[in-house]
């Protein structure tokens, strides 16, 4: 059933399009695919966007970015922001479906598949994160000023050892399909946050 308000036509659409492009990849999506879960028209697609590139954009700004980065926020306000960031890595494995699970990251999904091809693309997925790079760090400075980890830890460099970990583990789980693997982990890198407070 088509929708006549533009902008929640233009939300079903952006929410089929992510499902689909994590399910089927973006080279192995058609608009067609898009058109049909969305039930809307190819005119009404073309009116918000111009073409799939367009869309796929939209997408990973709008859709990917914002879920990817939502969880993450409450390690700017907590007054114990190494627990938040732990909390927040141990509640991954738990959180999604086993069908989630085995499909892997969309993000980095779509990252493998066309970053080194689509510069766009790449731009974006390097802007989530070190969106989220600059979260942690910001949580290990804040758990500094607190007094909670030593002022000696290098907040830039423990930010990017955790984001090393933290975009490997989609990889290594799509390729075993464990959610015990999952859980092993995400804990140990959860154990890893931990090991930092005084």
């Amino acid at each position: 059933m088509a929708l006549r308000d533009p902008d929640k036509t233009r939300s079903n659409i952006l929410e089929v399009a992510s499902c689909v492009f994590h399910q089927k990849g973006y080279n192995g999506t058609s608009l067609s695919d898009i058109l049909s879960g969305a039930e809307v028209s190819k005119g009404a697609l073309y009116h918000h966007f111009s073409n799939k590139q367009e869309l796929l954009y939209a997408v990973v700004d709008e859709v990917y970015s914002d879920h990817f980065l939502s969880r993450w926020q409450d390690v700017l306000t907590s007054e114990a922001p190494m627990e938040a960031i732990a909390t927040v890595v141990d509640h991954m494995a738990q959180e999604g479906s086993d069908e989630e699970m085995c499909s892997g990251c969309p993000i980095h999904n779509i990252s493998a598949e066309l970053a080194s091809t689509d510069e766009g693309l790449r731009t974006r997925v390097d802007a989530i994160f070190t969106g989220l790079q600059n979260i942690i760090e910001q949580g290990i400075d804040r758990a500094k000023e607190l007094g909670q980890v030593s002022h000696s830890v290098d907040s830039h460099r423990v930010a990017l050892l955790f984001m090393c970990s933290l975009n490997g583990i989609p990889q290594m789980v799509k390729s075993c399909q464990a959610r015990s693997v999952f859980i092993e982990i995400t804990g140990a890198l959860a154990d890893y946050v931990r090991s930092f407070q005084n």
